[in-house]
């Protein structure tokens, strides 16, 4: 049985994003980068939110990654070779290999999706970790903090 694993980058202030919505302000230094590689290597499943996962979707392509540390290149590997569940009313195409479009967030679903992964799973996104926390389906929180946001 896989544990589901609330994962975040967090500003040293406590904040996921900064006053516009931009995820900018917490990208992780290599140290940190290394840190989540270690952590995302253990994972088979990622749930996301739409919003999330829009931001997550770049590590499919190489073009922007070709001048990049060593580490980065890793995770975009990391991160393809992970299947995707997207909870979106919204999103009509799966714009990403690995992927499905969920309509909704059904808890016994992942509940199910828990008990038939050998990997563990992660959770990414404020608000859908605090839906998967209330139906009692979080096991782990990991956070790591990096700038300041706000």
């Amino acid at each position: 049985m896989g544990k589901l694993i609330y994962a975040a980058n967090t500003s040293l202030d406590g904040y996921l994003e900064d006053e516009d919505g931009s995820f900018d302000c917490s990208v992780p230094d290599e140290e940190v980068h290394a840190f989540w590689n270690e952590h995302e290597r253990g994972i088979g499943t990622s749930l996301y939110g739409r919003r999330m996962y829009e931001n997550m979707r770049v590590w499919e392509s190489d073009d922007w990654l070709t001048t990049g540390p060593a580490v980065v290149r890793e995770y975009a590997g990391i991160w393809r070779d992970a299947d995707k569940v997207v909870y979106s009313s919204t999103l009509r195409e799966v714009p990403t290999a690995r992927m499905r479009i969920e309509r909704r967030f059904d808890p016994e679903a992942v509940r199910q999706l828990k008990e038939t992964s050998g990997p563990d799973l992660s959770i990414g996104g404020a608000t859908l970790g605090a839906e998967a926390f209330r139906h009692g389906l979080g096991d782990e929180c990991g956070v790591s903090p990096t700038e300041w946001c706000n």
